[in-house]
């Protein structure tokens, strides 16, 4: 197999799988109401986590002709690892002082919404969890008898469109039509895994959110979430026609992707929970994962640069020498790259796979 290196150039704390309806907290009575916040009249201040969420939220803000709509994402580009970002005493001061927060939730940017003075005002497809790093390997956090996983088979995570049944999310009518009934706005974590935004439900649940968000605050904007949408459920297509082939991650990062494609992932069950559960894998999950990368059967390599280790360049190194594909799959985009950009690029780069 020839050897194809992608790099995109443009770009938990831990518990079961299980579905999670979306996470926004309701309006409490002392809270301002967005627009209300001493801002000019009109004015909204969005602030997110990622730029992740601030392209997504921007792209909605950009419908809102009749509302004036600032958002500012606390981290952007590559450069660090969100996982362990601090943020300073100015973000969360302005984060306190936003109409709107938009967060992934599940304890992955708790940094962020934990600190405020009101969570009702944030927007997460996971629930505002904190996010906890104390899992020991081989203890309780590692036990993989709690995860029906064989195989990474994902049962009940519909690999045929967006129709996840259970929760459902009823904020659904803002007069997107077109779109009724496409979604049934359920997010379902996959093993406690933290990387919800490349689930395509969860963009549409958030870009709904910050819609409904604008619209309640200022009746005029006429924001919606229609290109988005219409975005997202392209990129979802051309999900389902990924390459069949067997792959192998540093990090669960693709979760989200695959779980919709005929991709199998055959890292090792006890590398990937304790890669899951924050922990350091023992030599013998290092092991067991360089044997699968070496004997023959893996297509690819999933690659995470942002959350580069000795153990990670080791793994990049064997899949390199046993001339596996590697696709490099970040945790943000690069530095002035649109999410929706970068993961289009990202399956540009999948569909380029040879099985």
């Amino acid at each position: 197999m020839g050897t194809m290196k992608f790099s995109p150039r443009t770009s938990a704390a831990v518990f079961a799988a299980g579905t999670l309806a979306f996470t926004t907290a309701c309006s409490s009575d002392t809270a301002a109401a967005p627009g209300e916040g001493g801002g000019e009249e009109g004015a909204i201040e969005i602030v997110t986590s990622t730029s992740i969420w601030g392209d997504v939220a921007q792209a909605v803000a950009d419908t809102a002709t009749g509302a004036n709509v600032t958002v500012t994402p606390i981290i952007t580009g590559n450069a660090v690892d969100p996982h362990s970002f601090e943020p300073t005493a100015a973000d969360i001061a302005r984060a306190d002082e936003a109409d709107i927060v938009v967060a992934g939730g599940g304890g992955y940017d708790a940094w962020l919404y934990e600190p405020l003075s009101d969570q009702d005002k944030v927007i997460a497809p996971l629930p505002l969890i904190g996010h906890s790093h104390d899992h020991d390997h081989g203890e309780e956090g590692h036990d993989h008898e709690a995860h029906d996983h064989e195989g990474h088979d994902h049962e009940g995570h519909d690999h045929e469109g967006h129709d996840h049944e259970g929760a459902e999310h009823e904020s659904h009518e803002h007069g997107e039509e077109g779109h009724e009934g496409e979604h049934s706005h359920e997010v379902e974590m996959l093993d406690g895994n933290e990387h919800i935004w490349y689930d395509t439900t969860a963009i549409t649940v958030v870009a709904e959110k910050v819609a409904e968000q604008i619209n309640a605050a200022v009746p005029e904007a006429g924001a919606n979430a229609d290109a988005v949408i219409e975005r997202v459920d392209s990129l979802h297509e051309r999900i389902h026609e990924l390459p069949e082939l067997n792959y192998v991650q540093s990090e669960s990062i693709a979760d989200y992707i695959t779980s919709h494609a005929p991709m199998e992932d055959v890292t090792p069950e006890s590398y990937r929970m304790a890669i899951l559960n924050h922990a350091e894998p023992s030599a013998a999950d290092l092991a067991e994962l360089l044997d699968t990368i070496k004997g023959g059967d893996v297509s690819a390599l999933i690659y995470n640069p942002q959350t580069k280790t000795d153990l990670t360049e080791r793994i990049l190194a064997a899949a390199e020498e046993a001339d596996l594909q590697v696709v490099e799959i970040g945790e943000t985009p690069p530095e002035d790259t649109n999410f929706l950009d970068y993961y289009d690029q990202v399956l540009g780069e999948l569909e380029a796979l040879n099985p």
